[in-house]
């Protein structure tokens, strides 16, 4: 089953891609797969392997209220920033190769790391809206948070960081 995906200089590229998503859709959500267990072998890591971070269950003063494990927030910090860098790359050289805009590709992994910064607030949002107002399961609120960060960083991702670029047509 062929399906018009794209087009190229007016003309239209047919490809057998048999799934109602687009390609870009799958293997963005193939990349954010992949970095879920590098965010998680990160965590595993720096908290539990290595010695590297403070001690557990030290706790710091962060003006507007205490943590009580700093190696903790460390090391989940620096292992959703692997994720990132992972899902950066990735998007940059397998979902998008296509969209690259020449130069700037700083910019666009500045651009990527701030829109990130939603999906967790979407995430803790929807479970405390969801599981209080409609008495639903703090699990299920959480994977429809999860999904609605998906769908955000997709919207960021596919048409703010890595636009579409319409090429003129010769006629």
């Amino acid at each position: 089953m062929s399906s018009e995906i794209a087009t190229t200089a007016g003309q239209p590229r047919r490809s057998g891609w048999p799934l109602p998503v687009s390609p870009a859709f799958a293997k963005f959500v193939a990349v954010g797969t992949v970095a879920y267990f590098i965010n998680q072998a990160a965590l595993l890591l720096l908290y539990d392997v290595l010695p590297l971070l403070p001690d557990k269950d030290t706790s710091v003063d962060l003006l507007l209220f205490t943590h009580p494990d700093v190696r903790l927030l460390i090391a989940s910090i620096i292992a959703v920033e692997f994720a990132i860098v992972f899902k950066f790359y990735a998007h940059e050289h397998w979902t998008f190769p296509d969209r690259r805009k020449p130069g700037w590709r700083l910019g666009r992994f500045i651009q990527f790391n701030a829109t990130h910064v939603l999906s967790p607030v979407i995430t803790v949002t929807t479970v405390n809206v969801l599981t209080p107002v409609f008495s639903l399961s703090p699990y299920v609120s959480n994977t429809i948070g999860a999904f609605l960060g998906l769908l955000v960083n997709w919207g960021f991702s596919a048409y703010i960081i890595w636009p579409i670029r319409h090429h003129p047509t010769n006629d």
